[in-house]
């Protein structure tokens, strides 16, 4: 088995504070990339859930304007058999529970619909802040090449920033 590769020791002050700050921006970019992966799971799942109540509302949409157009006909034409009036009223009732169950299908479809709204935008949040940590931690690197402390104070203005951005998103 080879051995694995030396790891230098930061022996210079600097190296050892751009250090820190890069592993902390690390653990910032983590934690907001795993809230913006859960995001994104529930964006998916309450847009498929929202798309079966939608399909589950324009079933009970069919079927009760098949009830009106039977009830309808039944009604225009001679009474074909006793059981005929029964059958219409029995039709009626179908159309009001198709009429209810279409409100209540609607509600569950729209209420489905602003969650994966909300899981999204949370996303796009974590996904900002994300972009601007990932960028943080460059520049960090590169201060530590060029040693340059311009470099590292702007890595951590945007670690700052893309902290901010992500905590934003657990606020939504």
């Amino acid at each position: 088995m080879p051995d694995a590769p030396e790891i230098p020791e930061a022996k210079d002050p600097f190296e050892k504070q751009v250090a820190i700050s890069i592993a902390a921006i690390a653990v910032a970019l983590s934690v907001i990339g795993n809230k913006g992966d859960n995001a994104k799971t529930d964006a998916i799942i309450q847009t498929n859930e929202s798309a079966n109540q939608w399909a589950r509302f324009q079933s009970k949409s069919i079927k009760g304007t098949i009830a009106r157009a039977e009830s309808d006909i039944l009604s225009r034409i001679q009474a074909v058999s006793a059981d005929t009036p029964k059958h219409i009223d029995w039709l009626k009732n179908e159309i009001t529970r198709y009429d209810s169950d279409e409100k209540e299908i609607s509600a569950l479809a729209k209420t489905a619909q602003e969650q994966a709204s909300k899981a999204s935008d949370i996303n796009d949040r974590c996904d900002h802040a994300a972009l601007a940590l990932q960028i943080a931690i460059v520049i960090a690197s590169v201060s530590i090449l060029s040693r340059w402390r311009v470099l590292w104070f702007i890595a951590l203005a945007l670690g700052v920033v893309g902290t901010v951005i992500g905590v934003s998103a657990f606020r939504l």
